[in-house]
């Protein structure tokens, strides 16, 4: 009996890791969990930018003013980097 096990632990050995229906549902998930990870951090990059130029676009509008004419007109830097500013927070 001793033997044969033995010989069954030196014949895993040879094989190797083997898969099974948990290791291989275990890493289904684990893949599936990553994937969902950079999928929800490349929204989550695309909303900020999109959230920030909301942002600028409504300070913009409440000065009567386009986003433009504040990077054309150097006294309206000022204002505008203080609108970045807040945007950003």
């Amino acid at each position: 009996m001793d033997n044969e096990l033995r010989r069954m632990a030196v014949a895993e050995k040879r094989i190797g890791w083997r898969w099974s229906p948990v290791r291989a549902a275990s890493a289904a998930m684990a893949i599936l969990g990553i994937a969902a990870l950079l999928v929800a951090l490349a929204c989550s990059v695309s909303s900020i930018r999109a959230n920030n130029a909301r942002c600028l676009e409504a300070f913009a509008n409440d000065e009567h003013r386009s986003l433009d004419a504040f990077f054309q007109d150097p006294s309206l830097q000022d204002s505008l980097v203080q609108a970045i500013d807040q945007c950003s927070r």
